[in-house]
């Protein structure tokens, strides 16, 4: 039988009670939200958005991080018989309007006076009746019709909730818009039953466990892990204080379940190496026996176990790794210090996942096999399909897109192209990005950037090789790890550009990349780099607010340089 998320919820309420459903820092202390709490929040949302004149099926959004009254609001709508409409808190005015207009939203719940300011000018150019603040701080006096605070909001309350059918749109997930404006895919309340039930049956959670909510729930990696899962199973979700303070907070809770873009894997990997760069030769000499070593127990004891302790990572049974492609190397490191970190493979349109590796024998560079209860098939080409109730309803406003993307047999088109490693599957590449040289020879981008992206001193990498003659790559340095070095071997610089043109943060990249290049084959080797001059910026459009690199802007940003590169000009 599929249950709705509210229904769910409403039932861990009763069942649980007083036990701890949510956590968050108030002014520095960790305050606790209970399942009736939680449950009763939810109601509260639900009767003043009926109150208001909500209809079934209609759209309402969010804006804001990561808070209790997220998931208040978010689980509310679904109550009320709506469909949420997530907002990432990064998003300029543009891209709100834009996304008020597509989903045409009479509600719009947000943050604070900081997001209400980017809203109130684009307001009358939207359907927005009621915009409800969440905090109320900085707007004291704040008197405008079309504005609401939370708590006032929330006097109004209607009759009854109305029954939810498992067929309905729980939730809009905007696509991150790599290759044009986002796309609203519709995911219903059954399919988030289904890969629900696919992922517990693969990795059963308990109660006991803890997980810390950090993504934005605008993206469907985080309603997996901190909606989905938590209201079927149970367990505490634990928000992060701010981006920032997110070791610190991992540190503080010590999670059993965490789940992260490889960017943090990554950036979390050359932090423990760079440190261990800057600790005596005893301690250094220490970690590369227990690196090397077959004496496990050992170098767990001495070495692995405090380090566990120093990441947070002490209790960690399950950690993931997912939303984008990431190096073997780097689940080889997590594996061999102790964490278990297996990559997982899904995309919105099939509600989030399709496979995710063994814990108990993982194998790095593949996503393991398919969830319970889901079909997978390669297209001829190698692109990846997929079956089963997991698969989303479809675009919202845009049925040829849909009828494009799920075919008429049921499968869905990933446009990610893999191939089978046994009984696992291993993604290749996005089947636009594959690169094809003038030689002929097929270049899998993804994998080249993902070995460069583990060394410590490279924050991205883009390959370029299409039609060339041969594969370069536009590298941004990571921005930390390069300024560390400079400042140790006494190199003067002033901006970021400047780091980027020594001669010394040159020659270290090229080790660097001289290090991928010995694991390559000779086609796929990188014969020039160019170091990028400026970060990556979301508001201008060289990354997704999940940090995905959009390689078509970046290449049209830096045509002049990649043509030097390749003597063009």
């Amino acid at each position: 039988m599929v249950k709705t998320l509210p229904a769910l919820l409403f039932e861990q309420a009763q069942k649980r009670g007083g036990a701890v459903a949510l956590r968050h820092k108030h002014r520095g202390l960790w305050k606790r939200v209970s399942w009736s709490e939680y449950g009763a929040q939810v109601r509260r949302v639900a009767s003043a958005l009926l109150g208001f004149g909500l209809h079934r099926g209609e759209n309402v959004a969010i804006l804001g991080e990561n808070r209790p009254e997220w998931l208040y609001c978010h689980l509310g709508i679904m109550a009320a018989g709506g469909a949420t409409c997530g907002i990432y808190a990064t998003s300029s005015a543009e891209q709100i309007e834009y996304l008020l207009g597509h989903c045409e939203a009479r509600v719009l719940f947000l943050e604070d006076e900081e997001q209400l300011e980017k809203v109130l000018e684009i307001l009358p150019r939207t359907r927005v009746e009621r915009a409800i603040v969440w905090d109320a701080k900085g707007l004291w006096g704040f008197a405008d019709p079309r504005v609401s605070f939370f708590d006032a909001f929330l006097q109004a309350q209607a009759a009854a909730l109305p029954e939810i059918d498992p067929g309905d749109t729980a939730m809009i997930i905007y696509t991150s818009g790599t290759t044009g404006p986002p796309k609203g895919a519709m995911l219903t309340h059954a399919n988030i039953d289904a890969i629900s039930t696919a992922l517990l049956a693969a990795y059963p959670l308990s109660e006991k466990d803890e997980t810390i909510s950090c993504l934005p729930f605008a993206h469907v990696y985080e309603n997996l892990i901190s909606v989905f899962q938590a209201v079927r199973v149970g367990y505490v979700v634990n928000f992060v204080e701010a981006p920032e303070t997110l070791f610190q907070n991992l540190r503080e809770v010590s999670p059993t379940y965490f789940a992260h873009v490889p960017r943090l894997w990554e950036k979390i990997a050359s932090g423990v190496e760079l440190r261990m760069q800057d600790s005596t030769l005893l301690k250094r000499a220490l970690y590369r026996w227990a690196l090397e070593t077959r004496m496990r127990r050992l170098a767990d004891l001495l070495v692995f176990r405090p380090l566990r302790w120093q990441l947070g990572f002490d209790r960690l049974r399950l950690a993931v790794c997912g939303a984008a492609p990431a190096s073997p190397e780097l689940f080889r490191f997590f594996r061999t210090i102790g964490v278990p970190l297996v990559e997982g493979y899904g995309l919105t349109e099939v509600s989030g996942a399709i496979s995710i590796d063994r814990v108990e024998d993982a194998r790095p560079g593949t996503v393991g096999a398919p969830l319970p209860g889901i079909e997978i098939r390669l297209a001829d080409d190698g692109e990846i399909l997929t079956r089963g109730a997991h698969v989303f309803k479809g675009y919202f406003k845009d049925p040829e897109l849909t009828a494009r993307t799920i075919d008429t047999d049921g499968f869905l088109h990933t446009g990610d192209v893999g191939a089978w490693d046994g009984p696992r599957l291993r993604i290749v590449d996005r089947k636009k990005d594959i690169i094809v040289t003038a030689g002929g020879k097929n270049i899998t981008p993804a994998y080249i950037e993902n070995k460069l992206k583990f060394s410590p001193y490279i924050q991205d990498a883009v390959i370029i090789g299409d039609r060339r003659k041969f594969v370069s790559a536009l590298i941004l340095i990571d921005e930390e790890n390069v300024t560390r070095f400079a400042q140790d071997h006494r190199i003067p610089f002033a901006t970021f550009t400047d780091l980027t043109r020594e001669t010394e943060v040159v020659k270290l990249i090229g080790r660097e990349v001289d290090k991928v290049n010995r694991t390559l084959s000779q086609v796929e080797t990188v014969k020039k780099f160019a170091l990028l001059p400026r970060r990556f910026y979301e508001e201008d459009g060289d990354v997704t607010p999940t940090r995905k690199v959009k390689r078509r802007n970046i290449e049209g940003r830096y045509a002049e340089l990649i043509a030097s590169l390749y003597g063009e000009r």
